[in-house]
């Protein structure tokens, strides 16, 4: 891809600061991922969910080895093929994985409309999701959404209608949908609150929203159900489908505890069997875990056990594979660091409009990927790359040199007693 020098700067001082990867133009410098995300791209995204399956894959690996890079770029291949994405991060309070009402509000509050335009902004929530929806469309049919003295124009009311007759479980929901976007045509303010904040799982009175034809309240007694219904009404609108995105983290610190964890794994068994049943019409559900998940968690409930376990991890050979390995992809482990370093290298050329010496950082990268690779005992991709961009800021400033290996040594110890310090986000 063509990065502009802001795109360059905004990956580059994201990486820089923290090791976090940005949330856009990961794709200048990925390495590694393209089989994995190209079958996930070909036999479910193009394939299996485009003809209205369901599918649930567990993405697999350390701490810094690219869980969350994994799933931005999946987010933006699934936007490429027309799918809608909630991307959310778990965590004890916001979104706890045992409590299936806040997981749902987490989907809802972070439903992403994006356009393919690069100069239109993404928007978040199921609210924002559905006023854009509205206007998209109707400018597409070439409909004037405007009021007139008699109302709506005949054709909104029209297409409206059609909501009424879609598939989805929750009555409640289908009217709130409806409902919703009669008063975003309307501009009724008052409607498109109330509306809102029960489609958010907030606590309404039924009394508020009666003249709705919403007879449920959103709890955790049917939070699933809700959860359903709205994969049913992205698909109902006419998207690709629904792409689920869950980044636990390394800690696992939204099922880390003994008492609510039997209850996230009950539920987690539960969504991997809806997904193998139909009433999540063309979903892709991916939930990304340390290892520690599937080796130390899973075994103790055979029944998500059975579910889970793969001694084949997903392949082009193996696309029906549950587990996606981060540990098994594309180049071999230095080989893999040496070709990011080299993308990286190509980054920070066009965020400073300066050259280097490629050659000459090539002996820099094959250290630092050896040093990264004694040094550290697990995956170590967070700290390779943090530890190259501040080399590369180092020899900006100071000019180009080769790097003894105290020299390497010494950078990467720094990073790593950092990252320690600050172990927020995923490379």
């Amino acid at each position: 891809m063509q990065l502009t020098l802001q795109e360059a700067q905004h990956i580059i001082r994201k990486l820089g600061e923290s090791g976090i990867p940005p949330t856009r133009g990961l794709e200048a410098y990925t390495v590694g991922m393209d089989s994995a995300l190209g079958t996930l791209e070909s036999e479910y995204l193009k394939g299996y969910l485009h003809d209205g399956g369901s599918s649930f894959k567990l993405v697999v690996g350390e701490y810094g080895s690219g869980k969350s890079h994994f799933l931005y770029r999946l987010r933006d291949i699934a936007w490429d093929n027309g799918y809608v994405v909630s991307r959310t991060e778990l965590s004890p309070k916001e979104c706890p994985y045992d409590n299936q009402l806040k997981v749902y509000q987490a989907v809802i509050s972070n439903l992403i409309f994006h356009s393919p335009d690069p100069n239109v902004a993404d928007t978040q929530g199921i609210e924002a999701f559905l006023e854009n929806h509205f206007f998209t469309t109707m400018k597409m049919l070439g409909i004037d959404t405007m009021m007139t003295s008699i109302g709506l124009d005949k054709r909104v009311e029209l297409w409206l209608d059609t909501i009424l007759r879609f598939k989805i479980e929750s009555p409640s929901f289908r009217h709130a949908v409806y409902f919703y976007l009669k008063a975003v045509a309307e501009d009724n303010g008052a409607a498109k609150r109330n509306i809102g904040a029960w489609m958010r799982g907030e606590s309404v009175a039924l009394k508020d929203v009666r003249a709705f034809s919403i007879t449920e309240r959103i709890d955790r007694s049917v939070a699933f159900k809700m959860l359903r219904s709205v994969s049913q009404m992205v698909h109902e609108l006419g998207y690709a489908g629904l792409v689920l995105l869950f980044d636990e983290g390394d800690r696992m610190v939204s099922i880390g505890s003994s008492k609510t964890e039997k209850v996230a794994c009950d539920n987690l068994r539960e969504v991997i069997d809806r997904c193998a049943g139909e009433s999540l019409p063309a979903t892709l559900f991916v939930y990304a875990v340390p290892p520690y998940f599937v080796t130390n968690i899973a075994p103790q409930y055979e029944a998500l056990s059975q579910r889970i376990s793969s001694k084949v991890k997903f392949s082009r050979k193996n696309p029906f594979s549950v587990q996606i390995s981060l540990d098994q992809l594309d180049y071999p482990g230095e080989e893999l660091l040496r070709l990011i370093g080299e993308k990286l290298v190509g980054v920070f050329e066009v965020a400073y409009g300066m050259k280097f010496n490629h050659e000459l950082q090539k002996q820099n990268i094959a250290q630092l990927a050896d040093t990264c690779g004694s040094l550290l005992s697990t995956s170590h991709r967070r700290h390779f790359v943090k530890s190259l961009i501040d080399m590369l800021a180092e020899q900006k400033a100071d000019g180009e040199r080769i790097y003894e290996p105290d020299n390497v040594q010494s950078v990467v110890r720094g990073v790593t007693e950092q990252l320690g310090r600050s172990q927020g986000g995923e490379y």
